[in-house]
């Protein structure tokens, strides 16, 4: 069996793994490589054993994201073009975030795609060289989104405090579409907002209630007392 030179693949149980455990294991966590003389082959396994869990979510996950995609009936230029971005958004979408709609464009010189969901606006660039890069814009933050179109291609303009995003090299008409379809998305949360603001909270309510009822009971009280006064005077004067 090959095994790693200077005895780095030594465990502490006693076991030895070969070159090629190694190399896997450097893969996983190069942290316990560089370390594995404080691990048992038991720890191996159940690193192992995790990597592969967290795998398998990561594949559900990405198919539950796929499945939204298709759902949209967008462009398929997206899905084939964009499919190193939309490997990512596993890692990069929480477990709620539901995906409505979705176009390709350049943003900051880097190809990719701008995603919008129930939460945000996000931009993600998987480069080939330089790796991931992610922008995302929430929904709360944005003042206006707007769009312009040319004679084949678009722009998309996203307003946020005292910034402006521009996403370019859109197709002209999915850049129409996508700021109109935010745009709703904007007006309908912020007539949300205004609801939930103009309504008295129930709690404020009952509050108000008790502190009436409270009131209402001192003045009961108190003319009650005035009245009781007034009799004892009447009687003192009367037989008197």
């Amino acid at each position: 069996m090959n095994t790693p030179t200077f005895g780095s693949g030594k465990l502490n149980d006693g076991n030895i793994v070969c070159i090629n455990c190694f190399k896997k294991i450097n893969d996983v966590d190069p942290k316990v490589a560089f370390k594995l003389k404080n691990h048992s082959l038991n720890d191996i396994q159940n690193l192992f054993n995790k990597k592969i869990n967290e795998s398998e979510q990561t594949y559900s996950r990405l198919d539950d994201i796929k499945k939204q995609i298709q759902q949209l009936k967008i462009s398929n230029s997206v899905s084939i073009l964009g499919r190193r971005e939309i490997n990512e958004l596993p890692e990069i979408l929480a477990q709620t975030e539901i995906i409505d709609n979705i176009v390709q464009g350049t943003y900051n010189n880097g190809q990719g795609i701008l995603v919008s969901t129930n939460r945000r606006l996000i931009f993600i660039d998987k480069g080939i060289l330089y790796g991931l890069k992610v922008e995302d814009f929430p929904l709360d933050k944005i003042s206006t989104i707007q769009y312009e179109t040319g004679f084949l291609l678009g722009g998309i303009k996203i307003h946020t405090s005292g910034n402006i995003a521009k996403i370019e090299n859109v197709e002209k008409s999915i850049a129409r579409s996508f700021s109109e379809f935010v745009r709703d998305k904007l007006s309908q949360q912020k007539e949300i907002s205004t609801i939930s603001i103009s309504e008295p909270d129930i709690l404020d309510q009952i509050e108000k209630l008790a502190n009436l009822k409270k009131k209402e009971y001192c003045l009961k009280m108190n003319l009650m007392n005035k009245r009781k006064n007034f009799l004892k005077n009447y009687e003192f004067i009367f037989n008197k």
